[in-house]
């Protein structure tokens, strides 16, 4: 690898952490920052620091120094930095680091920084958002969305419209009403985006995290950061689940169709409702690392008793506890469905013995993914599931009590909650005990957008929910989920419930799975993955933090991180690549308080 590999990249040493330039005591702009900017860069494990307007306490002149890239946060900050401070950033941008404004306040900004920003801007108001569609708009900052994507929000938003800024060398990516509000453009051997939106559009009344507009932010970071630029995010991994299982009609044959992809799902077993045949191939799927298994209730075949629950076809060895559908039962392992109380002490203990000897029947051990139906946890279960290595809460459900009328918390990274009062994404500790760990991915509505995780719900005949297979319509929300994830540098999820892939065809099924991969990859560079594995490394990532990332002269990296893990876990790194960027990756040890590691030579693919 050589120190100036391309454009935008010859600032060859150096610190490559990032600085964001504030000011906190302008009160409505520190919370969109605290939300909108500093929980991402959480998120996203990026390396920064900050420079406070408001803090009387002189900053050292290498506090400005030797950046991989200069945010100014907010509107007003600009201002607030001394000329001399401001010759030598824009002196740093035009040697090749980056250079990122939210600060729409341009004329006020020191002489030096001004030709940061593109020549011409007038006020404006934005409440839909689209992408240019003349030749020559596409680009790395804006990718991973069709063309013709168009967002309307939620309330109307002050923007800076940047007119003229072709002319003037600069690239627009963004629009508002047909004016550009979102533009980069190389400056010397360092690169700048210029936001015309403020951080306000990440608030949840105007549009918010989580809703295919996150990608906007962590690429104008990447784009603009000097390279090679590391930080510890999340990985594009795309991974699946599978909840109410009992092998269906083909005794886990549909798992074929993520094997074929590389993904190894998470299946929530119904273990009561499972024959022998399916017994025998949960132990084949085990041994072969194709899927993991969690207990996710004894039964629940409430389905049965309805007089259009239609399967593709029937086992012929699988348990009929129902006779025919005249006795369903919701059986779960801790906790009452009707009342939301734990079950008695004793009969929990039964059950978890009756649980260990199914898993111990087939020669499992039980997932480290915690996978209880609905997501309801028993307080007194959680010591078991710890003993047994099961740690991670896969819904988004908090222990202790009934899938409805969740609690008004506000999880890692940003506190989604969707218009059906489930939250969305969390990556976070349980409050209900420190070594329980959500690594929770949702996908529900949020006001004047659409969801829902089961890409099959609505679209095969399950009890009269279609009445035929709808393959385009299951894949397009298969699609728009995993992008929803990419976008906000997140996990994918491909999700359904058995029993709707227990009314349709294997051959419909596998076609389903392969064009939902078909239509994420289009932009995309997907990781197949195990479900198990990307919480282990979701939490790895989660408890350490990059601190330092340098740069030294024969263009090797050298990290410094603080935290715990419980093994080795990925540094991303990028690259620039002509005008594009890609990442490439390397593998951290375990940590255990502090490490500095040694000097890493960067891989070039």
């Amino acid at each position: 690898m050589t120190t100036s590999q391309s454009k935008g990249a010859s600032m060859s040493t150096g610190n490559r952490s990032v600085l964001v330039m504030v000011d906190s005591r302008e009160a409505a702009a520190r919370r969109d920052l605290i939300h909108g900017l500093f929980a991402a860069l959480r998120f996203w494990g990026v390396p920064h620091e900050v420079w406070d307007a408001a803090d009387g306490f002189p900053s050292p002149p290498a506090h400005f120094r030797s950046r991989a890239l200069y945010v100014l946060g907010h509107d007003g900050v600009g201002q607030r930095l001394q000329e001399t401070l401001a010759q030598q950033i824009a002196a740093a941008v035009q040697g090749g680091a980056g250079w990122l404004s939210f600060d729409r306040r341009v004329d006020s900004w020191p002489v030096a920084l001004r030709e940061l920003a593109p020549p011409t801007r007038r006020d404006g108001l934005a409440t839909r958002l689209s992408l240019p569609t003349e030749a020559g708009g596409a680009h790395f900052i804006n990718s991973g969305h069709d063309a013709t994507a168009a967002w309307e929000l939620m309330a109307a938003l002050p923007v800076t419209q940047l007119p003229g800024l072709v002319q003037a060398g600069w690239q627009p990516l963004l629009l508002a009403g047909g004016e550009p509000v979102l533009a980069c453009r190389q400056l010397g051997a360092g690169r700048a985006v210029f936001w015309g939106l403020s951080l306000m559009l990440y608030r949840e009344d105007v549009w918010g995290h989580g809703r295919f507009l996150d990608g906007l932010l962590w690429r104008s970071l990447v784009w603009a950061a000097a390279k090679p630029f590391a930080m510890r995010a999340i990985p594009p991994y795309v991974t699946a689940r599978v909840d109410d299982c009992h092998g269906a009609y083909s005794a886990f044959g549909y798992v074929d169709a993520f094997k074929r992809h590389g993904i190894a799902p998470n299946l929530g077993l119904f273990i009561d409702e499972l024959g022998p045949t399916d017994w025998a191939a949960v132990s084949q799927r085990y041994r072969a690392h194709e899927a993991d298994f969690s207990m996710h209730a004894f039964r629940d075949d409430f389905y049965k008793a309805r007089p259009d629950w239609r399967p593709y076809a029937v086992l012929a060895d699988k348990p009929d506890l129902s006779h025919g559908g005249r006795e369903t039962l919701f059986a779960g392992l801790s906790l009452d469905h009707d009342s939301g109380e734990a079950l008695p002490l004793a009969q929990i203990a039964e059950n978890v013995v009756r649980m260990d000897k199914a898993f111990a029947a087939a020669g499992i051990r039980h997932s480290k993914i915690i996978n209880a139906h609905y997501g309801e946890v028993g307080y007194p279960v959680i010591p078991a599931f710890l003993a047994r290595g099961a740690c991670f809460l896969c819904n988004n459900t908090v222990p202790g009590q009934l899938y409805a009328n969740q609690p008004m918390w506000s999880p890692a990274p940003y506190g989604l909650r969707g218009n059906n009062g489930r939250p969305g994404v969390i990556i976070d500790r349980s409050p209900a005990h420190p070594e329980l760990f959500f690594s929770s991915v949702g996908y529900p509505p949020y006001a004047g957008q659409s969801g829902g995780a089961d890409i099959l719900n609505g679209h095969v005949p399950f009890l009269g929910e279609a009445a035929a297979v709808r393959k385009d319509a299951a894949i397009a929300r298969g699609v728009s989920n995993v992008l929803r994830s990419l976008d906000m540098m997140c996990w994918a999820v491909i999700m359904t419930h058995e029993e709707r892939i227990d009314v349709i065809s294997l051959d419909d099924w596998d076609e389903i799975i392969a064009g939902v991969v078909a239509g994420a990859r289009r932009g995309w560079d997907l990781i197949p993955a195990s479900r198990e594995l990307v919480s282990v490394i979701a939490r790895r990532l989660s408890t350490t933090a990059l601190n330092r990332v340098d740069v030294l002269s024969d263009g090797r990296l050298q990290c410094e991180l603080t935290g715990q893990s419980d093994g080795p876990s990925p540094l991303m790194v990028w690259l620039n690549e002509g005008e594009d960027c890609r990442r490439v990756y390397l593998d951290l040890p375990a940590l255990d308080g502090f490490f500095r590691s040694e000097p890493m030579p960067v891989p070039s693919c």
